[in-house]
């Protein structure tokens, strides 16, 4: 919303194009960020208690109070922006419009999108999924694409660059512009997370598919290779069996150098039988990680784009499409834990079954 001219309440000055303004979550006073931030607080926080709701004045006052409906229009309580009186919700921030957050007498809940009775207490509808009391931020691909440098309205493929922020959420100024480019013909990207955190980020993105099979295929190689690594872990604990033998306190001083020497040298030994089933495992491991940091987000924009196709061929009515692919989208911590969890069984498994085999 354009609040230039308007009169800051703090220092009484007119806002202007381009400044830092910040506008209370409560009363929608416009004031500079500055001001705020010097007071603490909302100038009118003083009047939120008698329901003090700020309005655009032409006269550059900004501090007229006015009732949250009228006849003609109805009043966004956390923008200030007029809409028609029959609105759900705002048209310029999407603020839910209702009587104490849509409670009836009755003490049912109307759901401002869907417009269908829920319980009181619901904290979701039912029906369309639709948060009571949650403002547009919630389907607002602005706090999602700051800093990417793309215009929401910018077309990405079949897309627009604000529904693939409101699907993607955490980290889409980062993979906006990565997906520009695969929709520009661009094949490969690296993404240093799934480097780190594969298999389990493919699950923490919801693409379960591809978590699936290279959470077997890191399975798998660690099966074939266990060998090499039982080798190295009995190397390791051999030599520290060797080193917390010796006991210093009863010791002389030159048998403690000698018996140092004899573990240094016994140390290198090792360090050359170990040295290429080591190279092997890390470096099997290694080219896992590297496939799987090169094909994450190609995998990812095309999850993005066929679920993103499937809601948008099917839900007409704008915010509950932007619910759908808020829902559909963004990431699962649960599917993070269980996938880890999931993988440390599936190797337990194996280790098990090969053992049995081999008896």
């Amino acid at each position: 919303m354009n609040y230039e001219n308007q009169i800051c309440p703090v220092c009484g000055k007119p806002l202007a194009k381009g400044e830092d303004i910040v506008v209370c979550p409560v009363c929608a006073t416009p004031q500079h960020r500055e001001c705020w931030m010097k007071n603490g607080r909302c100038a009118n926080e003083d009047l939120h208690a008698s329901g003090y709701v700020w309005q655009r004045s032409e006269g550059n006052s900004g501090q007229t109070s006015a009732p949250e409906e009228s006849n003609d229009s109805k009043i966004c309580p956390s923008c200030g922006s007029e809409n028609p009186p029959d609105a759900l919700h705002c048209g310029n921030c999407g603020m839910l419009f209702g009587s104490a957050d849509g409670v009836d007498p009755d003490g049912k809940k109307r759901c401002a999108y869907c417009g269908k009775e829920n319980d009181g207490d619901a904290i979701h509808c039912k029906y369309c999924g639709a948060p009571f009391g949650a403002q547009a931020t919630f389907f607002d691909a602005a706090p999602y694409m700051n800093g990417s440098g793309i215009s929401p309205d910018e077309k990405i493929g079949e897309n627009t660059a604000s529904d693939l922020a409101i699907f993607v959420q955490a980290s889409a100024r980062r993979y906006l512009p990565k997906f520009k480019r695969f929709a520009n013909g661009k094949k490969l990207s690296f993404n240093f997370a799934a480097f780190f955190f594969a298999p389990y980020w493919y699950f923490f993105r919801k693409l379960y598919k591809a978590g699936a099979f290279f959470m077997v295929l890191f399975a798998t190689a660690s099966l074939m290779l266990s060998g090499l690594t039982g080798q190295i872990l009995d190397e390791a604990n051999a030599f520290m069996k060797e080193a917390y033998s010796f006991d210093y306190s009863t010791a002389t001083e030159e048998e403690a150098e000698a018996f140092e020497r004899q573990l240094l040298q016994k140390n290198e030994e090792s360090l050359l039988r170990i040295r290429k089933p080591a190279l092997i495992v890390i470096g099997v491991n290694t080219l896992l990680r590297l496939i799987c940091a090169l094909t994450a987000d190609r995998f990812y924009y095309k999850k993005v784009v066929a679920d993103s196709k499937i809601i948008n061929d099917n839900i007409r009515e704008e915010n509950t499409r932007k619910l759908a692919l808020a829902r559909r989208g963004g990431l699962s911590v649960l599917a993070f834990a269980a996938s880890l969890i999931g993988y440390n069984a599936l190797i337990s498994l194996l280790v098990s079954a090969a053992s049995m085999i081999s008896f």
